[in-house]
C-alpha cells in the first residue's frame, strides 16, 4: 500500500502519494539540469569566441588594398557594403583607386524596420517601396561620407528576401518571381540599373556581367559562401557564377555578415578585432584581415550611423562591425581526382569540409548536419559523396544542386533529391535537358554516394555544386557553393 500524506487545498483534503512527490522532484531536476546545460553551453561558446578573438587577431595575415586599382563591391542589402568594407573603400580611395558598389536589393523587405520607421503595423506595397528608397538614400549618404561619389553606386533593384528563389527556382524559368511585399514581378524602382527588370536569375547574371565587363575590376568583393542569410549566400552564388561564365580573371575576396551570434560580442567595441567564428576557423577557408587606424574606424562608425532605419532596430549588431580590422575570406576551387575504384569518402577525394554542430537544431538532428563533400571522376562517370555527422535518416531530405560547365561554358543545372532509399530528379531546368535515367545512388549509415554518367550531363569538365538538408520542408543545413574541376 503506497505511503501518502493529507494535504489541504481550498478547503478540500486530498492524498499526495510518495510517487507523486518523486515525479515532481524528477521534473524539477530535469528542468534545473536543462537550465544548467543551456547556461554552460552559452558560457563555453562565449569563452571560445573571446579566446579566438585574441588568438586569431594575431594570426590573420593582412591584405593590401593598395595593390588593386579597380575594386567592385557587391552588397545584398543597403548597409552590407559599409559593415564589411568601409575600411577597404577608404584605403582604396586614399591610394587613388577606383571603387564601385553594387547593391543587389534595396532592403525593402525588412518588415520590422519599415513598420517602426513609418509607425505602422500593416504595410502596403507602396510602403515597402517607399522604405526601399529611404534605404537607398541612407546608402548614398553613408558612402559619400566615406568619400565615394554618387555615380559609383549602382542599385540593381531585385527583391529583398527573394534572391534565393531567383537563384534556385526562377533562374531560367518562363515566369518571373513575384515579390509578396512589393507585389510585383519586376523592379518598381525608377533608378534600377535596368529599369523594370523582370525578377529572373538570368537577368541578375546579365546585369552583373555587364557591370564587370564595363568596369573591368582587378578585385571583386562579395559575400561569403557560408553566410547563413539566404540573400547573402545567393548573392555569393550569383557573383561567382557570373565570374565563371565570363571566365573572368581577377582577385576575389569574400566577407561575412550573418553567422549565428557573430560578431561576438554585440555592441561597439573598437578595441577588439573581427575574427572568423570558431566553427569556421577550421574549415577549408583561408582568412585575412584589412587593418584600420583610429581615423578610419571613426569614419566607419559615422557611416554606419547614417543607416538610421537600421540603427533603430539593430544598433548592437551594426556597431559590432566597428573593430580594429575588416575580415575577408578566400575560397579556392577544388580539383576532383581520378577515381581509382576505392573508397570515395577518403581524404584524397575531399572537395569541401563543412562546419559542424554550428546550428542549435543540428545538435539533435546529426543526420542532417553536413560534414564534408567528396567528388571524383573517371572516363565515364562523375562520383559525388555527401557525409553527415550522424546516420542519414529516412525522414530527412537531401538535395544536391549541380550546375555543369564545359570550359566555362554553362551547360545547365539539375536538382537531385534523396529521400529514404529513393533518388528523384526534381527539375533539370536546362536545354537540352540533362538525363538522370542512368544515375545511381548508394546509402550507408552517414554516407550518400551518387554516380552520374558524364554523357548524361553533356560531358562537363567543371561543376558548381551545393548540398542542403530539410525536414518536412524546413531547411536544417546547407553547404557552401563549391567549384569542382574535373581534371
Amino acid at each position: 500500500m503506497p505511503k501518502f500524506r493529507l494535504v489541504v487545498s481550498k478547503g478540500e483534503v486530498y492524498r499526495k502519494t510518495q510517487r507523486e512527490k518523486r515525479i515532481r522532484f524528477k521534473r524539477k531536476y530535469i528542468l534545473y539540469a536543462f537550465v544548467i546545460w543551456i547556461v554552460t553551453s552559452v558560457s563555453v561558446f562565449l569563452v571560445k569566441e573571446y579566446i579566438s578573438n585574441y588568438f586569431f587577431s594575431a594570426q590573420l595575415p593582412q591584405l593590401q588594398v593598395e595593390d588593386y586599382k579597380r575594386i567592385l563591391i557587391f552588397a545584398p542589402h543597403c548597409d552590407d557594403e559599409t559593415l564589411s568594407s568601409a575600411g577597404v573603400i577608404q584605403r582604396a580611395l586614399l591610394a587613388g583607386s577606383k571603387v564601385k558598389v553594387i547593391i543587389m536589393t534595396n532592403g525593402d523587405g525588412f518588415t520590422r524596420a519599415a513598420g517602426q520607421n513609418f509607425g505602422k503595423i500593416r504595410l502596403s506595397a507602396d510602403d515597402y517601396i517607399r522604405f526601399g528608397y529611404l534605404r537607398q538614400n541612407e546608402t548614398i549618404h553613408a558612402l559619400e561620407d566615406l568619400g565615394l561619389k554618387r555615380e559609383d553606386i549602382i542599385f540593381l533593384g531585385y527583391p529583398d528576401r527573394g534572391l534565393r528563389f531567383l537563384w534556385e527556382k526562377y533562374f531560367d524559368s518562363k515566369v518571373s518571381y513575384f515579390s509578396p511585399l512589393t507585389r510585383t514581378f519586376k523592379s518598381p524602382y525608377s533608378n534600377s540599373y535596368q529599369r523594370g527588370v523582370e525578377y529572373k536569375g538570368i537577368n541578375v547574371v546579365k546585369n552583373i556581367q555587364s557591370i564587370i565587363k564595363s568596369f573591368e575590376p582587378d578585385l571583386i568583393i562579395y559575400p561569403y559562401s557560408r553566410d547563413q542569410h539566404p540573400d547573402h549566400w545567393a548573392t555569393s552564388a550569383f557573383v561567382k557564377f557570373s565570374i565563371l561564365t565570363l571566365n573572368y580573371k581577377c582577385e576575389e575576396w569574400q566577407y561575412l555578415v550573418h553567422r549565428g551570434d557573430w560578431p561576438t560580442p554585440f555592441g561597439k567595441h573598437p578595441q577588439m578585432y573581427l575574427v572568423p567564428p570558431f566553427k569556421l576557423a577550421f574549415t577549408d577557408t583561408k582568412w585575412y584581415q584589412v587593418p584600420m587606424d583610429d581615423y578610419m574606424i571613426e569614419r566607419k562608425s559615422n557611416s554606419i550611423s547614417d543607416y538610421h532605419s537600421q540603427m533603430k532596430v539593430m544598433r548592437g549588431f551594426l556597431e559590432a562591425f566597428v573593430r580594429q580590422n575588416e575580415l575577408f575570406a578566400k575560397v579556392d576551387s577544388k580539383d576532383a581526382k581520378k577515381y581509382e575504384s576505392d573508397n570515395l569518402f577518403s581524404d584524397k577525394y575531399l572537395v569541401s569540409k563543412e562546419p559542424t554542430h554550428d546550428i542549435w537544431s543540428l545538435i539533435f538532428e546529426k543526420g542532417a548536419d553536413i560534414e564534408s563533400i567528396f567528388a571524383a571522376h573517371d572516363s565515364k562517370n562523375i562520383y559525388v559523396g555527401v557525409k553527415m555527422v550522424g546516420s542519414a535518416k529516412k525522414l530527412i531530405s537531401y538535395y544536391l544542386h549541380i550546375r555543369a560547365f564545359e570550359d566555362y561554358k554553362y551547360l545547365g543545372r539539375m536538382y537531385v533529391l534523396v529521400s529514404g532509399s529513393k533518388m528523384n530528379i526534381i527539375k533539370t531546368m536546362t536545354s537540352p535537358a540533362f538525363s538522370a535515367q542512368n544515375a545511381k545512388m548508394r546509402r550507408k549509415k552517414n554516407q550518400i554516394e551518387i554516380i552520374f554518367p558524364k554523357k548524361d550531363l553533356q560531358n562537363p569538365n567543371m561543376l558548381y555544386l551545393s548540398v542542403r538538408t530539410e525536414f518536412l520542408g524546413r531547411q536544417l543545413d546547407r553547404s557552401a557553393w563549391k567549384v569542382v574541376k574535373l581534371k
